[in-house]
């Protein structure tokens, strides 16, 4: 989506960014954020196996994110208010991954485009 970014939390925070949303389980005190949203982070289970562990691949990880995280009605909810504030607020979502290609994030901004489209219809 147009107006939400994905960056690591461990990159200086800007004026750009917008609203900075953090989308992890775990948080530290030096951390940046506005918002955190630790309901659409990965469960602990993941993260040790996709993360820590590197045992599962990334399709998947997609697969059970999607199941464990993205398809309860409360996480779908809460990207609904995302697509929302996305409408007229740059918003950046923040993870420890550098980049957003094999992180949870990028499967929040897809899902988020699913939710913006099913508004238009």
């Amino acid at each position: 989506m147009k107006n939400i970014a994905t960056k690591s939390i461990h990159k200086k925070e800007n004026s750009k960014d917008g609203i900075r949303i953090c989308v992890m389980r775990r948080v530290h005190p030096e951390y940046r954020f506005q918002i955190w949203i630790p309901e659409i982070a990965p469960s602990e289970e993941l993260i040790e196996a996709y993360v820590i562990k590197k045992t599962m691949k990334w399709k998947e990880f997609i697969k059970l994110y999607t199941l464990q995280t993205l398809s309860k009605p409360s996480v779908k909810k809460i990207l609904q208010l995302l697509v929302t504030i996305a409408q007229t607020e740059k918003i950046t979502l923040l993870c420890t991954e550098e980049s957003a290609k094999y992180c949870h994030r990028s499967l929040i901004i897809k899902e988020c485009e699913k939710q913006k489209n099913a508004f238009k219809k």
